[in-house]
């Protein structure tokens, strides 16, 4: 015991566990809970957050615990590749311990759960929360739910809203009950998604430790899923299964498994063509994909029919799809372009409004033809890129791109198999990026810490500072820079241009040659080029080994050679 202990020391997976505990601790002095819950009067609680200084420093010990677990799991990724014969075993070690003590923690860096809470409250009163928003419910910011849901329609599908019924009404008023199942749910989620990604590796030849090492240890998973219990989670564990048993040519299963995600969030929806091309097969046609999107499309109306019929919501999730409307993220590409064009006509003093608008409704229909395009081609695309450039199109063309949206996208793409190089970097920079946005994300703390702007900039200097520094870190380690990077991306560029020039030359006609006028009819136009005429070509077209000679100038090919001398 004492030998493992000194060996990993200082490890990847003592570093995390001791960042797992702090962030747990610190949970309980910022952590979310409701105003009205009974929990506040816990002497341990009440004790935490009895003072400002307790409230900043807690704060603080979170966003610094945080970072540090994100430094923890890079180191992890270092150790993977260093040591591949004990990869899997250390990613799964790892994942287990540093989940535990998160799985404890009071909620952090999204307050969703408390919305679950409230509507299911409003399914067991009567509601539809495709109707009505959780402002009808008295008492409802008591729970806990952040204002911003006041009076938004839920964006959840009809599956989704059974369960939070089921629970509520399973646990009758109390909502630290409710908030340990939705969090349950979402962990096993987790599993599931680890369990069924491992699967496809195997399946499909990809290395499982590098696909856990992000689908299960990332902090971003341990941040939104573990600690958040994000719903995405249940979405990504259905789908994920789903993909699997398409791949395993069970289309049934893997229809209804993809229906349920699409129950649970109905983004889950661009997923659904997927399931019909893998049933077509390889030698697959336009006319028997169809046919196969119809039949799983069919089955999936009808079970999200009965689902709407039995929670008395229908398909109300249709027209929800965009809630909530009225955020926007600085840093998601779309809201960059409408700040500048707004921002310009507003310093002109004209009206932006209808410029704003304009370029989302671009957005959204160049999301839509690209995923109708990716889903229609007939190329040979991996059938798991299909959703993964779908789901990365449809969060890019948003001007909300929370971070459990990108981790949609990273976990199909580490399904997909991520090659060692520029795609590996910026997945894990992309986990960087939105791992320290959900650090950002408020806490519970005092009024007078979370108004006062000298602590505000202090824990934003360092959650910025860290995420630069992790990221630069990163690519010294990887020995990355801006040059390098675009030499790369010129690189793979080319090669790619070599790629298909050397397959139009394979699948070119054969060259026909010109006979020289006043030939003998026995010389024909299909007279192949001379050797030494012939065209290379390889990863790049070579010259001709010797110039083709002008044909008047040429010859005649019906010339009878000389014989040689003899010696």
């Amino acid at each position: 015991m004492k030998s493992i202990l000194r060996r990993e020391l200082g490890s990847p997976l003592i570093l995390g566990l001791v960042a797992s505990l702090f962030i747990a601790l610190g949970s309980l002095g910022v952590g979310w809970i409701g105003p009205g819950s009974n929990v506040l009067g816990w002497p341990v609680i009440s004790t935490l957050r009895s003072s400002d200084v307790a409230g900043y420093v807690l704060s603080i010990v979170v966003i610094a615990a945080s970072i540090l677990l994100i430094i923890a799991w890079l180191k992890l990724g270092v150790q993977l590749r260093n040591e591949p014969a004990e990869g899997l075993r250390r990613v799964v070690t790892a994942s287990i311990v540093w989940a535990v003590p998160l799985a404890c923690s009071v909620p952090l860096y999204t307050r969703d759960m408390f919305a679950y809470v409230a509507q299911g409250r409003l399914m067991l009163a009567g509601f539809n929360p495709y109707n009505d928003a959780v402002s009808a419910l008295p008492g409802w910011f008591n729970i806990g739910v952040d204002p911003m849901w006041a009076n938004a329609k839920t964006p959840y599908g009809p599956l989704f809203l059974w369960i939070e019924q089921m629970i509520m009404g399973a646990v009758n008023t109390s909502p630290v009950t409710a908030i340990a199942l939705f969090r349950l749910i979402a962990i096993a989620s987790v599993v599931a998604t680890a369990l069924f990604g491992y699967r496809i590796a195997r399946l499909r030849g990809v290395e499982p430790a590098k696909v856990l090492w992000l689908v299960a240890a990332s902090p971003l998973i341990m941040f939104n899923f573990v600690v958040g219990g994000h719903n995405d989670a249940l979405m990504l564990g259905l789908l994920v299964a789903g993909i699997y048993y398409a791949l395993k040519k069970h289309p049934i299963v893997a229809t209804l498994l993809v229906t349920a995600a699409i129950g649970v969030k109905p983004i889950a929806l661009l997923a659904l063509p997927v399931v019909g091309i893998i049933w077509a097969g390889q030698n697959r046609t336009l006319r028997s994909t169809i046919k196969y999107w119809l039949a799983s499309f069919a089955l999936s109306a009808a079970v999200l029919g009965i689902l709407g019929w039995i929670t008395n919501v229908g398909f109300g999730w249709v027209f929800t799809l965009a809630t909530p409307g009225s955020v926007q993220h600085w840093y998601a590409p779309v809201s960059i372009i409408t700040g500048a064009f707004g921002g310009t006509l507003d310093a002109l003093g004209l009206d932006s409004t209808m410029t704003v608008e304009v370029i989302k409704l671009m957005a959204l229909g160049l999301m839509v033809v690209f995923v109708a395009w990716i889903m229609f081609t007939m190329r040979k695309i991996d059938p798991l890129m299909r959703p993964a450039l779908a789901f990365a199109a449809a969060v890019l063309s948003s001007t909300v791109i929370h971070p459990w949206y990108a981790a949609w996208v990273i976990v199909l793409f580490a399904l997909v198999g991520l090659k060692e190089g520029i795609q590996t970097h910026l997945v894990v920079s992309g986990s960087i990026f939105f791992a320290s946005l959900s650090i950002a994300e408020t806490m519970d703390i005092p009024d007078a810490v979370q108004g006062d702007v000298v602590s505000q900039i202090i824990r934003n200097a360092i959650i910025s500072a860290g995420a630069v520094a992790l990221i630069f870190a990163y690519c010294l380690h990887e020995d990355l820079s801006l040059p390098r990077f675009l030499r790369r991306l010129r690189d793979l560029w080319r090669q790619r241009a070599d790629a298909r020039a050397a397959l139009r030359a394979k699948n070119a006609p054969a060259f026909t040659g010109v006979a020289r006028a006043g030939t003998d009819d026995r010389v024909t136009a299909g007279n192949r080029l001379a050797p030494g005429n012939r065209v290379a070509t390889g990863n790049r077209v070579a010259t001709e080994n010797r110039a083709v000679r002008d044909p008047a100038s040429a010859p005649s090919t019906t010339e009878t050679p000389h014989p040689p001398r003899r010696g």
